[in-house]
């Protein structure tokens, strides 16, 4: 059950019903209609909030209810639920694919804007080795002008007759490889400071359209997975419960001869009740007053029984249970009887006096059709009595 209940949440969250309707939403859904006593017994929820759940989910569509005598409530199918959930997929897929354009246009636009900067980069940084060129080589052939052609003049002045061709041409000779040797060591260092800042802003252009295409498209992508996987979920437990047969219960109809014998069944079965319990007895002296005091102030009692002077301190201290004791006079009834919890009843044909105490029978029985009777027959007499 827990199992169905943690799974019909994802559906039923949608109707924003209480922890006790999803509850008895679980334990109805495909069963077949039972009354509100059934549903109490079934699920083990107080019979107050048993009432209001069961309003929530007639509310919500989700439980009909059958007129008679008692009235029966029925599961129904979660169509508008699984509506809900079927559009909520779809919605989830249409953001998912408006997100994704959404992204993809800023991925343009950042890849614009980072060509941009690429191209902004690359010409400073092109103007830049073209300076830095430009300056070596008027370092270069400064230097080498003012010092070089200075000497070179001066050799050739002072060789003019004898090494004149031969030393201007060894002198120029070198001037010419020096200066291509640091003219290319200078334009090498440019490029490759060139080439670092254009791998440097070809991996930021790259790691900013990564993240924003891949990341958000991975969170979108889980997103719907989510949502399809939370109705599939759901939609499986309803599958599950729909062909879950119903448990089978024993039917017992027994008969119980002896008063002595029937008072001790009735105590019996008032002391295993858990939420409910009904007694109509011909006088207050068949209330079993010990058993009902030790039974949880939660647990709901409703008794009518012929009511007089001598009961008075019986009936004050049951009263000290609180509001979920309800205490009736009923006069001449003729009847000993009690249900418990919708799961077992009693009933017993008794006068106030009775001649041969061993000769009185009973019926004791769990059988679902013989309780909703005496329960039916027991909530009329005690709607008809007076308050005490």
């Amino acid at each position: 059950m827990a199992g169905i209940v943690e799974s019909l949440r994802h559906l039923l969250k949608y109707a924003e019903l209480s922890d006790s309707a999803i509850h008895i939403y679980s334990a109805l859904a495909g069963l077949k209609p039972r009354t509100l006593g059934e549903i109490v017994s079934l699920t083990d929820i107080p019979h107050e909030e048993a009432e209001r759940a069961i309003r929530e989910l007639m509310v919500a569509k989700l439980v009909r209810e059958i007129p008679g005598r008692p009235t029966r409530y029925e599961a129904l199918p979660p169509y508008a639920l699984i509506k809900k959930q079927i559009e909520d997929l779809t919605n989830s897929v249409r953001d998912f694919y408006s997100n994704l354009s959404r992204n993809l246009e800023q991925s343009i636009n950042l890849l614009k804007d980072g060509l941009n900067e690429f191209s902004n980069a690359m010409a400073k940084t092109f103007e830049n080795t073209i300076v830095k060129i430009a300056e070596s080589l008027e370092r270069i052939l400064s230097g080498v002008i003012v010092e070089n052609i200075a000497k070179i003049l001066e050799d050739v002045l002072k060789n003019l007759i004898n090494v004149a061709k031969e030393n201007a041409s060894n002198r120029f000779m070198e001037l010419k490889d020096s200066i291509i040797t640091e003219f290319k060591d200078s334009v090498e260092k440019s490029m490759q400071e060139f080439s670092a800042q254009v791998s440097q802003a070809t991996n930021t252009l790259t790691e900013h359209i990564r993240d924003l295409i891949y990341e958000q498209t991975k969170e979108q992508i889980n997103q719907v997975l989510s949502q399809f996987e939370l109705g599939l979920k759901a939609i499986d437990a309803l599958v599950v419960k729909g062909f879950e047969k119903e448990k089978s219960i024993p039917v017992e109809i027994q008969i119980i001869k002896g008063l002595e014998k029937i008072k001790g069944q009735l105590g019996d079965v008032v002391k295993r009740t858990q939420n409910f319990v009904i007694i109509v007895a011909p006088t207050y002296d068949f209330i079993p007053e010990d058993i009902i005091a030790n039974l949880p102030p939660r647990v709901r009692i409703q008794v009518a029984a012929g009511f007089y002077p001598k009961h008075s301190e019986m009936v004050n201290r049951l009263k000290t249970r609180g509001p979920t004791t309800q205490l009736r006079d009923a006069k001449g009834l003729g009847l000993l009887a009690v249900v418990a919890d919708m799961k077992e009843a009693l009933l017993c044909a008794l006068s106030e006096t009775v001649a041969d105490p061993e000769s009185v029978m009973g019926i004791f029985t769990n059988d679902a059709a013989w309780i909703t009777m005496i329960q039916s027959q027991l909530s009329h007499i005690f709607m008809g009595a007076t308050r005490l």
